[in-house]
């Protein structure tokens, strides 16, 4: 991912990058970049049992393909954030955000896991997502 005119390859310089308050979402160019982006903040690998990391990941691509792609929406993470906090809310907060991403086609399709999923399993994805976007 070019930032500025330099090549950022690794998590850390991103997360760096981030924490600078360069709006990164301006840099994304292709689905590598939203991929390079969603796996820096979500996946740390610390927990035996990955799956609601990595639906954390997935739910947070679908708000990422929201935001990037659909006009008139503020692309910055902060968004994303604002965005995810709406799981929070429960049954209501997911069916805001499901009504949000049935907007954008790949939103959508990646947004299905937690819409199928039982209201615990969605809760704990999304304090999970919540949990790693506050530490950006």
């Amino acid at each position: 991912m070019i930032i500025n005119g330099k090549s950022i390859s690794t998590k850390t310089e991103l997360l760096d990058i981030i924490k600078q308050g360069i709006n990164i979402l301006d840099y994304v160019k292709d689905e590598r970049d939203i991929d390079f982006v969603t796996n820096a903040i979500m996946i740390e690998k610390t927990e035996e049992d990955t799956y609601y990391e990595e639906t954390a990941e997935i739910v947070f691509k679908s708000i990422l393909y929201y935001v990037l792609f659909t006009e008139g929406e503020t692309k910055t993470l902060n968004r994303c954030k604002e965005i995810a906090k709406y799981g929070m809310d429960g049954t209501d907060g997911i069916n805001k955000i499901r009504d949000m991403v049935a907007k954008e086609e790949r939103a959508n399709v990646l947004f299905k896991p937690v819409e199928i999923a039982s209201e615990t399993t969605a809760k704990t994805v999304f304090e999970k997502l919540n949990e790693r976007l506050s530490k950006i």
